[in-house]
């Protein structure tokens, strides 16, 4: 692991937007993590945890802190347990297990971003969530001690887990699958669903807005006729209305303003408001 200055957020984002980290360190274990939350402390550096670099939206004038790209990936399966790093790619944590006719991970082949992340938001898809399969988390707080929390302290809800409220950083988790043979079968079904209805192949940050109780963000921003709207180089996309895409360069105030108009319109349109999935990082 190295320490670097200065180094250019742009590239670790899905988004393909943002400046640059004061402080970058890609820690491979849970020491290496330990250590940087030491140095963090010492220097009195704000932290912020970066994982495949979905859902985020980094400001151009970059983070004045300790950017950590948790990059512990390890993958262990043993029957239908699983053991994986938080900085394992979930898309491929999908497919690997599919592949070994384990079930309960299928959707996350279609969805970016790291196992980390996956968790703090319970990313769910397809009727299936992290939720639904997940047996424990290894934590780590800022102030270095180690926690091994089961499921029934997770508070997983709708886009919403304990880790929202907590300071530190997942390092690793444990799921329990069950095995059907037709696991690769159904894994490859929802991937293409996601490729036909979602522009998986855009720089964009995943969905920006959580979904209305009962209703469709998607759908609310479709009917206010805002498909292809753009602010700058941001853009809604016309696959799928609740996705934003870095079309021409965009900046992060271009994408900033396009959601505050997105809102602005379904609230006028739909009296309905919404709320950001994607989180904003500012300096």
């Amino acid at each position: 692991m190295r320490l670097q200055k200065n180094k250019s957020l742009k590239e670790f984002t899905s988004f393909k937007i943002g400046g640059k980290a004061k402080y970058f360190a890609d820690p491979t274990t849970f020491n290496e993590m330990k250590d940087l939350f030491k140095f963090a402390k010492k220097n009195k550096l704000k932290i912020f945890i970066l994982g495949k670099g979905s859902n985020i939206v980094f400001d151009d004038r970059g983070f004045s802190g300790l950017v950590i790209y948790n990059n512990i990936n390890f993958l262990k399966i043993s029957k239908t347990n699983i053991y994986v790093g938080a900085g394992y790619n979930f898309a491929h944590l999908g497919i690997k297990t599919a592949l070994k006719n384990l079930s309960g991970l299928e959707f996350a082949s279609g969805v970016p971003g790291s196992v980390g992340g996956a968790i703090y938001m319970n990313a769910s898809a397809f009727s299936q969530a992290i939720s639904d399969t997940i047996v424990s988390v290894v934590y780590l707080t800022e102030d270095g001690i180690l926690l091994n929390l089961k499921k029934d302290q997770l508070d997983l809800q709708y886009r919403s887990s304990i880790f929202q409220k907590m300071k530190g950083v997942i390092l690793s988790a444990k799921f329990s699958l069950h095995i059907d043979t037709s696991a690769r079968k159904k894994q490859l079904e929802l991937l293409h669903k996601k490729m036909k209805n979602q522009p998986l192949n855009e720089n964009n940050a995943g969905c920006i807005f959580k979904n209305p109780e009962n209703m469709s963000a998607k759908k609310l921003i479709d009917e206010c006729g805002l498909k292809n709207y753009k602010i700058g180089g941001a853009i809604v996309s016309n696959i799928h209305a609740n996705f934003i895409i870095n079309e021409n360069g965009a900046s992060s105030k271009d994408v900033i303003e396009l959601i505050s108009y997105i809102k602005e319109v379904v609230k006028k349109k739909k009296n309905i408001e919404l709320f950001q999935e994607v989180k904003i990082i500012q300096p």
